[in-house]
């Protein structure tokens, strides 16, 4: 454990926080390499604008494309791509919980140990 004085925490709190955002990255990263997200993510949109849009096909080329290529409705590969979104969502919640209750013990830890304790949820095993 490190020893540190210091009056002004909040530097070391600063720190902490960009710690934190970067080991959430880190785990969400592990699950889906960021092309795939990428991919993923604008699906999603265009699942969502197609259906806010009543079913304009002409927002939404990347599912037209898969819709065709599969012979499934455009209205059926959307739901499912918005039916993974939600799965998907639902397995990190227990991950932004963390992050969220790390976030808030850091801003009122009293002491820098307490700082680097808010973080040993999310820290990689050692």
């Amino acid at each position: 454990m490190k020893i540190r004085l210091t009056k002004n925490l909040e530097p070391l709190r600063a720190s902490a926080l960009a710690r934190l955002d970067a080991l959430v990255a880190e785990k969400i990263a592990d699950e889906t390499p960021p092309a795939i997200a990428a991919l993923r993510s604008a699906k999603a949109q265009e699942a969502m604008l197609l259906l806010v849009s009543g079913g304009d096909a002409d927002l939404t080329p990347l599912l037209e494309a898969e819709s065709a290529s599969l012979g499934v409705s455009l209205l059926d590969l959307a739901k499912e791509v918005l039916a993974k979104v939600a799965e998907a969502n639902s397995d990190r919640i227990e991950i932004e919980v963390k992050r969220q209750r790390a976030q808030a013990a850091i801003r009122i830890a009293p002491t820098p140990a307490a700082i680097d304790a808010a973080l040993l949820e999310l820290e990689p095993s050692r």
